[in-house]
């Protein structure tokens, strides 16, 4: 998956360490399973959750810079048309907010920002209350577009 973290030589003074790092044991996952989830799935509601979102989420891009309640995380690879038509299967993460509605995007941006969020704010489960976040857009000095999940 494009969103895999090199690890440097110990001679660049970086250690590398045998333990796999918080992103890299989500992308582990997938790979096994074929997803990951913040919520379980070992019961009908987890997985009509975990089918709806995979199966008919809106496209977070059409909703940038609108304040949603975030609840629960999904990854799982998704296709993607690249700019000369061909298909691809990308790693995607639907957010999923308060109402049950998902939110899909396969930007590395939003997905690194979704890794960072479980990262530091803990597992949703034990959030009480949703995270509100928004969808931003810059551009970076090479002047390509980057999104990224912003917390309010």
């Amino acid at each position: 998956m494009a969103d895999e973290i090199m690890m440097m030589d110990s001679e660049q003074g970086i250690a590398k360490s045998e333990e796999l790092t918080f992103s890299e044991r989500i992308v582990q996952r997938v790979r096994e399973e074929g997803f990951f989830t913040t919520f379980p799935t070992d019961n009908l509601e987890g997985q009509k959750l975990l089918y709806k979102a995979t199966n008919a989420s809106k496209l977070l891009r059409d909703f940038m810079e609108t304040p949603l309640a975030i609840t629960a995380f999904v990854f799982s690879p998704t296709t993607v048309t690249t700019e000369v038509g061909d298909v691809e299967q990308v790693m995607g993460v639907y957010l999923i907010d308060s109402a049950g509605t998902a939110y899909v995007s396969s930007s590395s941006g939003v997905i690194r920002s979704s890794m960072n969020i479980m990262s530091m704010f803990g597992d949703p489960q034990g959030w009480s209350e949703p995270l509100t976040v928004v969808c931003r857009e810059t551009n970076t000095a090479k002047g390509r577009r980057f999104k990224f999940l912003d917390v309010l």
